[in-house]
């Protein structure tokens, strides 16, 4: 078996480094908690002092003496009342470092009582969620549980939660049996057991762990000074849903200084992950979307960004995918616009005789929006057959068109007609060119629900009304007017 003190050394040593993270900031230097076991027993003697007053030498000596940056906190159980398995108190929490009070508390325990080790080390655990740096519990006993039936698979338990801690375990002049039990609470809690002689012992472990934290204190100061000087570079990564490169859209991305209004970066037709190295400070993140006819992309409002240096900014872009009837797909309008409901985002694309880009897959800034579609012969400026498209970063959605309206050909003269919805709202109104029919015959998207048709023939001043429909999803509506 170890010799207490190697062992002990090795303990701290290990103590030390797990409380430094890699990545190391100011108050980073180790924390460490000690539960000390105030039992009854603890008044048995070793040599001629009793336990608890080797305990109370040792740390009144090396307590005070311990680097200012080490945050030390205190545990006890037994120390109030006689067969209470509930007598546990944190005296001093885990990352605070009241010496005085610690030191004062210590010379003020008073063993009398059980040893409920897995409850107190439940205790401390409970007190560390949320904390970002490990605690290093150590439990000092000189006996084995005698309140929990089972303090090894509790400890286990405690160690699945993911509350960071390790817990190390000192058996102070135990048995075999009693050893048999410490060691595996010590491996449940992923740490190291380690045997105790004496109190000369004792101290002189402790006082090569103090010189140890020394060493690491002034070497975790070294490394946080060096860590203080951070990059002024920054990062943005900007990412989108992979649709496949026969279906990209997005033909630019351009990078714009806020302080010049100046463009500083500019990406033709990016991959669905980019990552821009960028100064710190303020950008705006410009998204141009492809058009026909070799015409300049379509722009919409730019998304602000703060880069900050040694950091990556993310602007996760969601998907949009239109799903569209074949009779829909060659929807007659001049345009297509996508809009956000708070109005910030507007994405026009134009036809210019050629609609192959109303339908391609658009990554969109995470928002809400409509889809609607122009034409000088439809009437309000605009129809809307869809909205509520909730764009979210990452994730694609899917705009399905499958239902509409198409006028069946008449040897009337008709000069137009309007789609009136059961609010009385008139939701499309198409008419004829001068010198031709189109798009009186065409099919038009048209969202779901009842709608009233309004005829205008040549020579009449008011229009016919020829009755009504009802449209379902995934119909188009073959709509003979009797004329």
């Amino acid at each position: 078996m170890k010799s207490f003190a190697s062992c002990l050394l090795g303990m701290m040593i290990v103590l030390s480094l797990s409380a430094f993270p890699v990545e190391a900031e100011e108050d980073n230097y180790p924390e460490v908690m000690i539960i000390l076991d105030a039992s009854g027993s603890m008044w048995a003697k070793m040599e001629s002092v009793t336990r608890i007053e080797a305990a109370r030498s040792v740390l009144q000596e090396i307590v005070p003496s311990l680097p200012g940056e080490v945050k030390v906190g205190l545990t006890a159980y037994g120390h109030r009342w006689k067969g209470r398995c509930d007598d546990i108190e944190i005296v001093i929490p885990a990352g605070t470092d009241n010496r005085g009070i610690l030191l004062e508390k210590v010379m003020n325990l008073w063993p009398r009582g059980k040893t409920p080790i897995a409850d107190s080390v439940s205790l401390v655990v409970d007190e560390l969620k949320g904390r970002e740096n490990e605690t290093s519990i150590i439990l000092v006993s000189d006996g084995i549980e005698n309140c929990h039936p089972a303090p090894c698979a509790l400890v286990e338990e405690l160690k699945q939660t993911g509350i960071k801690f390790i817990l190390h375990v000192v058996g102070f002049a135990v048995t075999g049996e009693e050893e048999k039990q410490l060691s595996c609470l010590a491996r449940a809690g992923g740490g190291i057991y380690y045997t105790a002689g004496n109190a000369a012992e004792l101290l002189s472990v402790f006082k090569s762990m103090q010189q140890e934290l020394v060493q690491k204190v002034e070497y975790e100061k070294a490394v946080t000074s060096r860590k203080k000087v951070k990059s002024g570079l920054g990062k943005l990564r900007v990412t989108f849903p992979d649709p496949g490169k026969e279906r990209r859209t997005l033909e630019l991305i351009r990078i714009v200084r806020k302080t010049d209004d100046k463009t500083i970066k500019t990406v033709e037709w990016p991959a669905p992950d980019t990552i821009h190295p960028l100064p710190s400070g303020e950008y705006q993140v410009v998204l141009g979307y492809a058009n026909t006819n070799f015409q300049p992309p379509s722009e919409i409002a730019p998304v602000d960004v703060t880069i900050e240096g040694g950091e990556t900014t993310e602007l996760a872009l969601g998907m949009l995918i239109f799903n569209v009837a074949e009779t829909l797909g060659k929807i007659p309008a001049d345009s297509v616009t996508l809009r956000s409901s708070n109005g910030k985002f507007v994405l026009h694309t134009p036809g210019r005789g050629n609609s192959a880009h109303f339908f391609t897959p658009k990554p969109l800034p995470p928002a809400t929006y409509s889809f609607e579609y122009a034409n000088e012969k439809i009437k309000p400026e605009r129809a809307m057959p869809a909205s509520g498209l909730k764009i979210e970063p990452g994730t694609e959605t899917v705009l399905t068109l499958d239902s509409g309206f198409q006028m069946k050909k008449s040897d009337q003269s008709i000069t137009g007609y309007d789609i009136v919805g059961g609010d009385q709202e008139t939701v499309l109104q198409v008419r004829r060119r001068w010198d031709n029919t189109y798009p009186l015959w065409q099919a038009f998207p048209l969202g779901p629900g009842t709608y009233d048709v309004l005829v205008y023939l040549k020579g009449m001043d008011e229009p016919l009304a020829v009755g009504g429909f009802e449209l379902r999803k995934g119909e188009i509506v073959d709509f003979d007017a009797g004329l």
